[in-house]
């Protein structure tokens, strides 16, 4: 009797789950999945099914598959006929739209056979989403194309085990909207967003780091860097690296500094660009002697190298600027008996800057930050300007 009791009441509540559901989804799933007549499932869909049905779930998930599949359809028609004209523009819109609104309706809302559930719906549609908010920012539309991002966010986190990795692209065009828009407060708090994802891509952490270095927060800059290192793969964590030395020179830890410099020259021995990277870190430090050993290091691989041979004659310039200010230094407390020895080592030092900023400058003469700092040697030791590069010189004046 209990069995046969229970078995009426389920029947009838099947029933009724049955009976509740709109009678027209099924001739528009006919329409979509069987006959393949996708405009006119939507034209089912909008004018028979949808009104008054907007509290069904089941519903919108029928109406986000007719759109998704309206949007491949136009696609289609369109990559075949060059003239035909869109008709539904937003249909990818309306259909992530509806596919979320499915699940928020009811999280475990179930497709009929042959058509997508909405996180699967969801995910798809937010590639070409992405690619309408990408126009929207190239017409300066930023709201529009914020609105969008944010769909495109929302839909991979619709599976985020799986498609995290795919959310540092829409999280970082999202911060450039608020960046372009002048609002750095939102654009910091997007960058946190994404790097609490700890995704493998370097864009975000160093984004954050700029922030932080702005902002002149050493903690954060530190911790956003060690949070880097341990997401990035090193095979990508070149800038990241170059952050580091950047990070240990700010902060004034040289120790460190070297160390890292060194470890990371140890690994890039045959990369002229690294070299490069690293001996500029070790010469704002004042290294050096060190950055003139890993310079003639890189320019023993490539001797053409326009930037080594920049960066060692940045190594004596710099070094004949400290000379120089010894030299007012001393000057300013009378020591007179000592300026004759800082005054010729100056002029030592600032003679082997010229060499180098000749042989730089015979390579690549288009650099503007170089020409100055070749014109400004040979000023300083009173030699004369070739015509060629006093040509330059002044046209950089005028400009």
């Amino acid at each position: 009797m209990k069995k046969s009791s229970l078995f009426v009441i389920l029947f009838f509540l099947a029933g009724h789950f049955l009976m509740a559901q709109p009678a027209c989804v099924k001739d528009v799933i006919y329409s979509l999945v069987s006959l393949k007549e996708i405009p006119r499932a939507r034209k089912m869909m909008e004018e028979q099914c949808f009104p008054g049905n907007e509290t069904s779930a089941d519903v919108w998930l029928v109406r986000a598959n007719v759109f998704i599949q309206l949007y491949d359809y136009e696609r289609e028609r369109k990559n075949k006929d060059a003239k035909y004209m869109i008709r539904w523009p937003d249909a990818i819109i309306i259909a992530n739209e509806s596919f979320y609104k499915a699940v928020e309706l009811n999280k475990d809302v179930k497709p009929s056979p042959g058509l997508l559930d909405s996180k699967e719906g969801q995910i798809l549609s937010a590639a070409p989403i992405h690619d309408l908010a990408a126009s929207a920012m190239e017409k300066k539309d930023y709201e529009e194309a914020i609105r969008l991002l944010n769909m495109v966010i929302r839909s991979y986190k619709a599976d985020l085990k799986e498609y995290a990795k795919y959310l540092v692209y829409p999280y970082f065009d999202l911060s450039n909207c608020y960046k372009a828009m002048g609002d750095e407060v939102n654009r910091k708090k997007i960058l946190i967003d994404a790097a609490k994802l700890n995704t493998p891509e370097p864009v975000i952490y160093l984004n954050l780091y700029e922030i932080y270095k702005i902002d002149k927060d050493t903690v954060k800059c530190g911790e956003i860097l060690t949070q880097a290192r341990k997401a990035v793969p090193d095979s990508s964590a070149i800038h990241i690296k170059e952050c580091e030395l950047e990070y240990l020179a700010m902060i004034g830890d040289s120790a460190k500094l070297v160390n890292a410099a060194l470890k990371m020259f140890e690994e890039s021995k045959n990369d002229s660009e690294l070299i490069n990277i690293v001996a500029g870190y070790l010469l704002e430090s004042k290294l050096y002697e060190l950055a003139k050993e890993i310079i003639e290091a890189g320019l023993a691989i490539d001797p053409n190298n326009f930037d080594l041979n920049q960066q060692m004659t940045y190594r004596y310039f710099y070094e004949a600027i400290d000379y120089y200010n010894l030299i007012e230094n001393i000057k300013q407390q009378k020591r007179f008996n000592d300026i004759k020895v800082a005054q010729d080592k100056f002029k030592e030092v600032l003679e082997t800057a010229k060499t180098w900023a000749e042989k730089a400058y015979n390579i690549s003469k288009e650099d503007e930050k170089h020409n100055k700092m070749y014109g400004q040697i040979l000023v300083r030791l009173a030699l004369p300007v070739p015509e060629e590069l006093q040509k330059k010189l002044d046209s950089y004046r005028k400009n």
